[in-house]
């Protein structure tokens, strides 16, 4: 249990200082932390569109399309029609961001932490990858089921 806690507390404080590096990287840029995570998703999803942008980053749909509105604005973003389903909408990268230097973000990363990773085996990072696969694969899950639960929840007391 001692080594539960030790690593709950650790990834807490990790993910806490990743955050704040994110935050002030978005910061930097002229955005926000979300503009961020949307823009991340964006360029690491195929197809993305606004519905699963939404679900997502856990925002509305309304929410939604106010930040896809300031990142489109702001050149961020482009909405393109989607090229076999008339009524959708397919999200990419607009000219910004690499004007912004966003997505030179994993090169500063990778360059912040490379004494960090060489300090590992190969087959100390293959344990290290396959842990942190698992645990953001439950992550999200796990998320995904508290906000099925609550959806749930909320719809059943306005039916009361």
């Amino acid at each position: 249990m001692d080594s539960e806690i030790e690593l709950d507390d650790l990834l807490r404080d990790l993910t806490g200082e990743i955050t704040h590096l994110y935050r002030w990287l978005a910061e930097s840029a002229g955005i926000n932390h979300t503009d961020l995570m949307c823009l991340f998703f964006v360029r690491s999803t195929e197809g993305a569109t606004p519905k699963a942008l939404a679900q997502h980053v856990g925002l509305t749909s309304g929410a939604t399309a106010i930040l896809l509105n300031r990142l489109e604005k702001a050149g961020f973003i482009i909405r393109s029609p989607h090229p076999t389903d008339r009524r959708a909408v397919l999200l990419s990268l607009g000219p910004e961001v690499e004007r912004s230097g966003l997505l030179q973000l994993r090169e500063r990363f990778i360059g912040m932490n490379r004494t960090v990773f060489a300090s590992f085996s190969e087959d100390e990072l293959t344990i290290v990858r396959r842990f942190m696969g698992a645990l953001l694969l439950n992550s999200r899950n796990s998320l995904r089921q508290l906000r099925t639960e609550d959806h749930a929840s909320r719809s059943e007391a306005k039916q009361h």
